[in-house]
């Protein structure tokens, strides 16, 4: 993505989606924290639940890659390595949401 004013407003898209979802997810798990399991199954087998904790983490990975890429594009001089790292960084972002994409969907779909 050479637009960095998009780069940089996405970033903050992602940030502020994840500060409620940070929050709903931190008191979920205080929560689980005294459920036995069977309350703790049917909460990850909520559609609801399912579907927040899969906005979170696609959302926390793509600011991530966000992020990460910034970093490279600052500090990294070589122009090979610049692009094997932001390769090598998009390559292992998009593997993890297709890996939680299919998951989430093999568990809800049960």
């Amino acid at each position: 993505m050479k637009n960095y004013t998009t780069k940089w407003i996405l970033q903050r898209v992602t940030a502020v989606i994840l500060i409620p979802l940070t929050f709903w997810f931190v008191y979920q798990c205080v929560l689980l924290s005294t459920y036995d399991y069977d309350q703790i199954r049917a909460f990850f087998f909520s559609k609801l639940n399912a579907s927040l904790y899969f906005i979170l983490i696609i959302a926390m990975l793509y600011h991530a890659k966000l992020g990460n890429e910034t970093i490279v594009e600052d500090y990294v001089k070589s122009h090979n390595l610049k692009k094997i790292t932001k390769l090598l960084i998009s390559t292992l972002i998009y593997i993890s949401m297709i890996i939680t994409t299919f998951s989430l969907f093999l568990m809800v779909r049960s």
